[in-house]
């Protein structure tokens, strides 16, 4: 809907705090003159300026966020989540300022909605602001990286191994070294296998696998063409071969979903990162000014800093998955210089069309890694005391990690928690459900503390007797 038409469905009260909010003059008691008057201020160059600039500065972090979403409309509750930062009466506020109204449908699932002319006049005022601030170049830096479809060529590498060896997993979950060292030695793209202690979040893999691989392996289990059981990893021949038949741009934006899916829990604005950098494409872009325009979405994520989360877990990876390709000026310089690809601008213009922000605005609060620990990726002190029965802390540095182990759940148990009812809960709250290993052993040890506990109590009765 347009302006006039959010207008003429506004009531009287709304439209005099509008007004009032804008400044426009106008007789206070008369629908028509107000409407009007609000109208013709709009249509006015200056004045429209004038709004949108105002507009821009009072709620600055919502609008730069409205206006790379795909769509002008919003449910209540998302609403709310937007306005948070601008106080317990922010929605009152937004309604009275102008820019934002009321469906006038009532029924309707997404009651609050952006004008198209607000929304767009607004978009074109951060697109003028982001592009002043992003230094380009004309011509291709001498040095460039562009891996193009190599992801998938690598899928179908992992697909071939894992048909052709017989790849068993540890105790962890994870391949041996030596499949692994196999496997990378295949790879079109290497990564070094030698891993910090601390990974998790970005996919259910991350703790075992260099990054990239770690999003092709989840991807392939994701789509049930790798499937891991009893302690083996084997090909699902007939899904693969549904798979393999897909068009290779629909193979590529899926496997892009995936990323955004995988990455979305410790970067809670990637979709927002991903929507600026199509709007910033064409020439290639200096990564340095471009970190700048992105700043604002972006996060520090336990052990990845501000820098790690961009240069890592985004610029690296949309280089993976084809979407754009990085340049330097010298053959072993650092990249200075970034570009959108045409295949890039195609999947993330797809992935505005089946917008992304449908996906749950909320972080995941846990990370079960298969190694038996938990650690807490969004800090909630109600579901750490939920936890505390079965678990014990770990030292860490800077994280909440928990271990569970057989005598912490016979703990618990002994002291009367329920067990199901806190697996259950664990597995909601994680990113990642909970690996086979770790759940395996959990039922084990939970069947194995309640017998214990059976033979004590029929023990002390007998004794009684």
């Amino acid at each position: 809907m347009r302006l006039n038409e959010c207008l003429n469905h506004a009531s009287v009260p709304t439209l005099q705090r509008i007004a009032h909010s804008l400044q426009v003059p106008c007789v206070p008691y008369s629908k028509l003159d107000i409407l009007q008057s609000i109208l013709e201020a709009w249509l006015d160059p200056d004045e429209r300026q004038r709004m949108v600039e105002r507009w821009c500065n009072d709620w600055d972090e919502v609008l730069r966020r409205i206006v790379l979403q795909p769509r002008h409309a919003f449910a209540r509750e998302e609403m709310a989540s937007l306005l948070a930062p601008y106080g317990p009466d922010a929605l009152e506020r937004a309604l009275a300022a102008g820019w934002l109204y009321v469906h006038p449908d009532p029924a309707t699932k997404f009651p609050l909605m952006v004008p198209d002319d607000v929304h767009d006049a607004c978009h074109a005022h951060y697109l003028k602001a982001w592009q002043s601030r992003v230094i380009r170049r004309l011509d291709d830096p001498p040095f460039v990286r562009d891996e193009e479809d190599l992801m998938l060529v690598d899928l179908e590498t992992l697909v071939s191994y894992v048909r052709d060896h017989d790849v068993r997993l540890t105790t962890t979950g994870a391949m041996y070294k030596r499949n692994l060292e196999q496997l990378m030695q295949l790879m079109a793209v290497e990564e070094p296998l030698e891993l910090p202690r601390w990974r998790f979040g970005y996919g259910k893999h991350t703790f075992a696998y260099p990054d990239r691989l770690a999003l092709v392996y989840d991807f392939a289990c994701e789509e049930g063409v790798i499937v891991e059981q009893d302690g083996q990893v084997r090909v699902d021949e007939a899904r693969w071969i549904s798979f393999a038949s897909r068009r290779t741009m629909v193979k590529l934006r899926r496997l892009l979903r995936h990323y955004v899916v995988s990455y979305r829990g410790p970067i809670p604005r990637l979709p927002d990162v991903l929507r600026l950098l199509r709007r910033l494409s064409g020439a290639w872009l200096d990564l340095g000014s471009l970190r700048s325009v992105c700043q604002p979405f972006l996060n520090a994520f336990y052990y990845d800093t501000v820098e790690d989360v961009w240069q890592k877990r985004i610029v690296n990876m949309l280089v993976h998955l084809g979407v754009a390709r990085i340049g330097s000026d010298a053959p072993d310089s650092p990249p200075e210089w970034f570009q959108t690809t045409e295949l890039g601008q195609e999947l993330l213009s797809q992935g505005d069309a089946e917008s992304t922000a449908d996906l749950n605005d909320r972080r995941p609060a846990l990370v079960v890694q298969p190694n038996f620990e938990l650690v807490v990726v969004s800090p909630d002190p109600r579901l750490e005391e939920v936890l505390a029965p079965f678990v014990e802390s770990i030292p860490s540095d800077g994280f909440r990690a928990y271990r569970v182990l057989a005598h912490t759940v016979a703990r618990g148990i002994r002291e009367g928690h329920d067990f199901d009812a806190w697996r259950a809960l664990v597995a909601r709250h994680s990113l990642h459900g909970i690996p086979q290993n770790v759940e395996q052993m959990l039922r084990q040890w939970a069947d194995a503390a309640r017998e214990t506990a059976d033979v004590q109590e029929r023990s002390t009765g007998e004794s009684w007797a």
